[in-house]
């Protein structure tokens, strides 16, 4: 007798939401930082001055998960939602965690240094929101969070 086969859930995918919380599920192609980008700006739409910083902030995290995680490789996944609350809207960016044989590493803003290329991601994060903070999971998946006020 055969087996069914199983499908991995095409992604990116929208998270069931409500009035208040919206979601997005993405993968690992770099094309999906767009589309990320995208859906903030809907998820914002209620808000129009904040579609371009959150934007910007989504599109830097999900960058960085991309770059920095098991999120990067074949397989992963990046969850994205947005949640408005009376007095400010938060974006939350959750990781897979640490990539295979990778001691596990946690976001933090680095001494500027003009030059440098790259790496000013969470800088450009912190400028844009009043508030950005993360949090680890017991299966190492890091949640990183940025508060943006009315």
């Amino acid at each position: 007798m055969n087996k069914p086969i199983v499908q991995a859930p095409t992604l990116p995918r929208r998270l069931c939401g409500t009035s208040t919380k919206s979601g997005i599920l993405l993968g690992p192609e770099l094309g999906h930082v767009k589309i990320a980008r995208r859906w903030a700006t809907q998820a914002t739409r209620s808000r129009p001055s904040l579609a371009e910083p959150v934007g910007i902030a989504v599109s830097e995290l999900v960058t960085n998960t991309l770059r920095h995680s098991a999120s990067g490789l074949p397989g992963g996944t990046i969850r994205v939602e947005i949640e408005r609350t009376s007095r400010h809207l938060e974006l939350r960016v959750t990781d897979n965690g640490p990539r295979p044989g990778d001691k596990p590493s946690f976001p933090a803003v680095p001494d500027p240094e003009p030059l440098r290329p790259s790496g000013n991601g969470l800088r450009l994060v912190e400028a844009l929101c009043s508030y950005w903070d993360w949090k680890q999971h017991t299966c190492g998946a890091i949640t990183v969070r940025a508060v943006f006020p009315w």
